[in-house]
């Protein structure tokens, strides 16, 4: 029986390391690993969509097993080869494929005869479906499901440990998800399978704030290695020119560490490949008109970000275009900007540009744009999507509440285009991760009397009638208490600032004050006002590391220059990481395992090269928003 209680690791392990990886510092600047790995979404489909390189290696060497399955002599020897197969296909992110898989092996147990037999198959379901509840992220079933499996063999015992790893770091426990990992390196021979679990221990710390990476300490001395390179990396990202030499540092500090030259030397050679070479990037941004001050303020961000560049080796050339003037289109100044040497695109601003963008097979140079399509999913080459997107917002809320065992919500939103896309987005990912949504109820945007909205929403109107109703019947007036409904353990409210301060109030008179409340950032100006945002007390809410955490040097130099725009703050932080994204864009595409630790948040492409921003959060308390890490739940429901 493993025992895998233990997080410190022995000194034996550690010196059985040493010889090998005495020659790290040598190594690690000389040699490369060429790996595209994809960047899977869970519980996504792929289906439709042309395959990757990576998933069409995947897929094949899942039917090479699936050819196995069918040759082989004994039902225990056939499910293991298509729960293998299965799980290759959850790592080409081919979900459905490995549910097909699942039910041809529940059926197959069940014909069999074998005693031994299906106790063999239990566990080999159970891994698998707790596999897949995973890659759809459904924690509550995922955890379900690990809890009642008994484990047959030592290679299951090692595959519940990294299931377990997988639904901590599901469910944001991700120092829990290192630990467990670093654990497992121990019992893990296959190189490959090292490599794996190494850049899961990467994506776990690069998870982390950077706050919460620099609180971090262990007593387990490969643990600190880790931390220890995860915060070189992010001070690389913001100066590459002294990357090399930190590394060189780490290295000194960690000798024996096991991190292993092949992964180490990848996410070191793939960074500096993809960000040393000279760029000249073209701005194209309306800055006249309408959305002048917007394009403005986005501006200033990205010349703050160019002239704070201590990279004096390798500092782009930039050039502003102005897409203000109607008569001269989108593709011109796009090959005019080719023309006169331009390497990277930041824009445009508007959404009709960008969708049709998103409809071309190929663009000439990369092009970073300031906004989203309409549709979601992209495969124009060398198209990236950035912006501010209030959506993901709602999905991270959803996702913090599922986390927090709150599986019972009720939405309160304003009967406006852009209300009713955020309760859309958080609905659809809420009730995705197994959440239900109890009750939704709209509020007029032109009134500021909340009262009637908010009764239906806890259904205190349906009190006041049955109220009502007996009075009719008694021909007197009763003295009652209405009475709110019971069921719902969160609510998720869609409001801009000056509603908020408005609907809070009304929420704690109406009986609701003891609910948890979830907000975007759309509730916070930026600013400190306690007089203005007392009544918001206890309303929790995400948002920039911009706006939460003042350690960058260029927000004095945003506060003191330009004051007059402070209601456009996020906007200066989306004009710096745009800058700095430019240098980043190949290694995030590239690499599975790559973040980068931006002002607009903790940065991740996804497979349709959209920037996905992890958020901070923070609460209200005594007028001020005030940074916090909130609690996980310890077990799901």
């Amino acid at each position: 029986m493993l025992n895998f209680n233990n997080t410190n690791l022995s000194d034996t392990i550690l010196k059985s390391h040493t010889i090998k990886l005495i020659l790290l510092l040598g190594v690690i600047l000389l040699s490369a690993c060429d790996t595209s790995p994809i960047k899977p979404e869970p519980g996504s489909s792929t289906e439709t969509r042309p395959l990757s390189d990576k998933q069409t290696i995947l897929s094949e060497q899942a039917t090479h097993l699936l050819e196995l399955a069918e040759d082989s002599d004994t039902v225990a020897e056939q499910l293991r080869y298509r729960a293998k197969a299965a799980g290759l296909f959850i790592e080409a992110s081919r979900i459905q494929l490995a549910k097909n898989q699942l039910a041809i092996m529940r059926q197959a147990s069940l014909e069999s005869a074998s005693t031994a037999g299906k106790d063999a198959s239990s566990a080999e379901i159970s891994l698998l479906s707790a596999q897949i509840a995973i890659a759809e992220k459904n924690t509550v079933l995922a955890d379900t499901i690990i809890r009642k499996t008994k484990t047959k063999t030592r290679t299951q015992q090692i595959q519940i440990f990294i299931l377990k790893a997988d639904l901590d770091f599901l469910t944001g426990k991700y120092m829990h998800a290192v630990d467990r990992r670093v654990q497992l390196d121990t019992y893990i021979t296959d190189t490959t399978e090292k490599n794996k679990n190494y850049k899961k221990i990467w994506v776990a710390l690069s998870n982390l704030t950077t706050r919460q990476l620099n609180q971090q300490h262990s007593k387990n001395a490969l643990i600190n290695g880790w931390l220890d390179l995860a915060k070189v990396m992010r001070r690389g990202q913001q100066n590459i020119g002294s990357l090399e030499d930190d590394l060189l540092d780490w290295g000194t500090r960690h000798p024996d560490h096991p991190v292993g030259t092949s992964f180490l030397s990848e996410l070191i050679d793939n960074y500096q490949f993809n960000t040393n070479d000279k760029k000249q990037i073209a701005v194209l941004l309306p800055l006249n008109g309408n959305f002048s001050t917007i394009a403005d303020t986005i501006k200033k961000g990205i010349l703050s970000a160019y002239y704070n560049d201590s990279n004096s080796a390798n500092k782009p050339v930039i050039k502003f275009y102005n897409s203000s003037d109607k008569s001269i289109s989108f593709d011109q100044l796009y090959q005019n900007a080719i023309t006169h040497g331009a390497t990277h695109f930041i824009g445009p601003l508007d959404k009709v540009v960008i969708n049709q963008l998103a409809q071309q097979a190929e663009l000439e140079i990369p092009i970073l744009t300031l906004n989203y399509s309409k549709n979601t999913f992209n495969d124009t080459k060398n198209l990236y999507q950035f912006g501010l997107s209030p959506e993901d917002e709602a999905r991270q809320v959803a996702e913090l509440a599922i986390r927090q065992n709150k599986f019972r919500a009720a939405v309160f939103y304003p009967d406006s285009e852009w209300g009713k896309r955020l309760n859309k987005a958080f609905t659809e990912h809420y009730e995705f991760l197994g959440g239900n949504v109890l009750t939704i109820k709209d509020y007029a945007t032109n009134s500021n009397d909340y009262k009637r909205p908010i009764k239906a929403l806890f259904n205190l109107d349906q009190s006041d009638i049955r109220r009502r109703k007996v009075e009719n019947l008694i021909s007197q007036r009763t003295q009652s208490e209405a009475y709110r409904r019971q069921d719902i353990d969160m609510i998720f409210l869609v409001a801009t600032y000056r509603s908020a301060r408005g609907i809070m109030p009304a929420f704690k008179f109406n009986r609701a004050g003891n609910l948890p409340v979830y907000a975007t950032s759309h509730v916070y100006t930026g600013k400190t006002n306690r007089e203005l945002d007392r009544d918001l007390n206890g309303l929790v809410f995400c948002d920039l590391p911009w706006v939460l955490q003042n350690h960058s040097p260029l927000k004095k130099v945003f506060t003191d220059n330009w004051p007059q725009q402070e209601s456009f703050t996020r906007l200066f932080a989306l004009g710096i990481d745009a800058y700095h994204l430019i240098h980043n864009l190949d290694y995030l595409e590239d690499n599975d395992y790559a973040f980068y630790d931006g002002q607009t948040g903790n940065i991740q492409l996804n497979e349709s090269k959209r920037i996905t921003r992890k958020l901070l959060w923070a609460k209200f308390r005594n007028g001020k928003a005030v940074h916090f890490e909130p609690e996980i739940a310890t077990s799901t429901q």
